[in-house]
């Protein structure tokens, strides 16, 4: 710590004014309404009085300094101030203690004094401020090139008993504080908040959830193409076997019709070679390569034929058609296996709920939950927990979230497909302190984690 130093003023106090501004300190120092202020009046503005270079606060009963001029606030661990509370410890005492006195630092220990020299380029002055009784409730310090002289150390002993009187009277206000039985209430009230904070309450904790079916069967194109037309509309009711889209088969049926153009020139060569053969020994030898021919051409136009029974798709179930808005199917090419719509049973449902994992609790397998539908959240359904995903899949908005699966105890509510809301789960049991602070403790445990 550099040595503390302070501008002087530019002159001394005259005589004049000593005894104005000694009664101006003790009205200040009498009126003050905190601790706090009453140690900054001593710190600065017994500089009215007489001039000096830096002021510390040594408060007797902590035994730790409390203040310095020019600073808001010191450091209690810092290097100089562990040393001046050792020190300042010792001289409390000392018989010098009650009295002012300039501090000798060739009385200190021999660390101590070569210490005192780098911290304080001129002497350091004793003021006890006291109580009526004239115990030491707290030292003065102030660093000044000069030596007091009688007139000064007068005057600062009417201003330290000022000083003992209002440091004595917070001192007072404290222990009644303590005597008074209104201190009672607070700690009955703390009691009773700590033994609130305790109480056992199960963990719950809210996710977006939607009603998915419990069984769906993906329809898929069975063939390359493009939608042409989509029959069904979404929600819609299907039965097995009813068409409920097609594709566009213009390219098959031209395929089609070349394929059997070329089954029937390999069809009419291959019977002009075979009455050619009864003449002629070497047209037998060629019979093979046009019945394989004719093979190959056959084979094509059946293979044609039932895709182009395929570009007619059809539910291969009852149950209910979903998919997103009609409009936007139609033209949409498509590869063999995409998705088209879901054909579900409207009487098999379940929950689906996503749980963000900054919101995850410790869940089980046959736990219980609420759902609370958007369009009836007054009447919840009950539910339990199926079905946990191992690990996390992003969502929409670019978050994290754990898929669950939940199954309906409840039949009392009209289950419909496709309705939202949101999921109350329910995990183990804890205090309520945690539950209400589990967030912030997993915020506060981050900024800890070194």
């Amino acid at each position: 710590m550099t040595t503390l130093r302070s501008a002087p003023l530019a002159t001394e106090v005259t005589t004049e004014h000593a005894l104005l501004n000694l009664l101006q300190l003790e009205a200040k120092a009498r009126s003050t309404q905190s601790l706090d202020e009453l140690q900054f009046i001593c710190l600065n503005e017994t500089r009215l009085l007489l001039t000096y270079e830096q002021s510390l606060l040594w408060d007797a009963q902590s035994g730790k300094l409390v203040g310095a001029s020019g600073l808001v606030d010191i450091d209690a661990n810092a290097p100089f101030c562990t040393w001046a509370n050792g020190v300042l410890k010792g001289i409390s005492q000392t018989d010098k203690a009650q009295r002012i006195h300039s501090i000798d630092p060739t009385q200190l220990a021999f660390d101590d004094a070569a210490r005192f020299a780098d911290y304080f380029s001129a002497r350091l002055i004793w003021l006890p401020i006291q109580n009526a009784n004239g115990d030491l409730i707290a030292s003065l310090l102030l660093s000044k090139e000069q030596e007091l002289n009688l007139r000064e150390k007068k005057l600062l002993s009417f201003l330290l008993s000022a000083y003992g009187h209002a440091w004595q009277s917070f001192i007072r206000q404290r222990r009644h504080f303590f005597k008074n039985k209104s201190w009672r209430w607070w700690a009955v009230g703390g009691s009773l908040l700590a033994g609130l904070l305790c109480i056992p309450i199960q963990q719950s904790v809210i996710a977006p959830a939607e009603i998915v079916p419990q069984q769906p069967n993906i329809l898929r194109a069975p063939i390359k193409g493009i939608v042409r037309e989509l029959t069904v509309r979404p929600n819609d009711t299907v039965v097995a076997g009813q068409v409920v889209a097609r594709l566009d088969a213009k390219e098959l049926q031209q395929q089609l019709e070349t394929a059997r153009q070329t089954y029937a020139i390999s069809r009419a060569e291959l019977r002009m070679a075979q009455q050619q053969s009864f003449i002629d020994e070497q047209r037998k030898a060629a019979l093979a390569v046009l019945e394989g021919k004719q093979a190959q051409a056959q084979l094509d136009m059946t293979y044609l034929q039932q895709q182009l029974t395929r570009t007619e798709i059809v539910a291969p179930y009852d149950g209910v058609v979903i998919f997103d808005n009609q409009g936007d199917w139609l033209g949409k090419p498509l590869a063999l296996g995409d998705p088209i719509m879901t054909i579900a049973d409207p009487n098999k449902t379940e929950l689906q709920i996503r749980l963000p994992l900054q919101d995850a609790i410790e869940l089980e397998i046959g736990s219980s939950l609420k759902l609370f539908l958007n369009s009836d959240p007054a009447n919840p359904v009950a539910a339990e927990l199926v079905k946990i995903a191992y690990k996390a899949s992003p969502t929409e908005d670019g978050q994290y979230a754990l898929q669950l699966k939940g199954r309906f105890t409840d039949s009392g509510h009209s289950l419909r497909l496709g309705k939202k809301g949101v999921a109350k789960l329910y995990g183990e049991y804890t205090t309520l302190f945690y539950y209400l602070f589990r967030k912030p403790l997993s915020e506060l445990r981050i900024w800890l984690a070194w």
